[in-house]
């Protein structure tokens, strides 16, 4: 019931196609083309599914279905969790979004899930050493390091694959707002794909010590170039 809420409220944001895929804490529910929702249209459908859970629990409670309550209450609060995959990482790295670049986002939101993942364990110890053993809070704690490593490793591809959907949206819809960055000419092309803006079609304009513009690159060249010529600077890139 709480995919099901998220998938009924992408649906009434306009998003379709999903799958749900099981994980060793439950399950997260993945839409086709949630990539293109903006941050607060995320944010939307990540909240839906952990309020649902809060509401039914605030109805079992008064309606004295103790375990129900329990396991709303409990499946709401987990969500809540500021760490991918659960609801809350999505959540933060939303509300990151609505301040900063996509990469500085992601990497704030790495840091909070391994501060929580680490956080869980040092609380498990003290638990273990009063004699509570909680197995279900160890592999959370686990499984949400594991994540945030995972995810540390995969944010570059994740906006190079960003850069390459752009030409599928541009055809679908016809149109596609551009953002202007200006970068040092000393900086490396992953510098540059650093600072790509999700969404958006990134052109860099490339200025040297006399803040004088010597060129202007493209994201897709940014693409191509590294592809080609590994992590050159951008200066190096414009000789070739």
């Amino acid at each position: 019931m709480h995919e099901c809420v998220h998938y009924l409220t992408a649906r009434i944001l306009g998003f379709s196609g999903f799958v749900v895929e099981m994980i060793p804490i439950g399950a997260v529910l993945k839409v086709k083309d949630l990539d293109e929702a903006s941050p607060r249209e995320d944010f939307i459908i990540s909240i839906s599914g952990p309020l649902f859970n809060l509401i039914l629990a605030g109805f079992f409670y008064f309606s004295s279905y103790k375990l129900l309550f329990l396991c709303n209450l409990s499946i709401g609060l987990l969500n809540f969790l500021p760490a991918f995959p659960l609801d809350g990482g999505r959540m933060l790295r939303d509300i990151f979004l609505k301040k900063t670049i996509y990469k500085r986002a992601n990497v704030l939101t790495i840091y909070v899930k391994f501060f929580v993942g680490y956080t869980l364990i040092f609380y498990n110890l003290i638990l273990f050493y009063i004699g509570k053993i909680y197995f279900n809070l160890t592999i959370i704690a686990l499984f949400i390091i594991y994540c945030a490593y995972k995810e540390k490793e995969r944010i570059v591809y994740v906006i190079m694959g960003d850069i390459i959907k752009k030409k599928n949206k541009i055809l679908s819809r016809g149109y596609m707002e551009n953002k202007s960055i200006s970068i040092f000419y000393k900086k490396n092309l992953l510098n540059a794909l650093a600072l790509v803006e999700r969404g958006r079609y990134n052109i860099f304009t490339i200025l040297n010590e006399e803040i004088e513009v010597i060129d202007i690159v493209y994201e897709q060249e940014i693409i191509e170039a590294l592809k080609k010529y590994g992590n050159i600077s951008i200066e190096e890139f414009i000789n070739l």
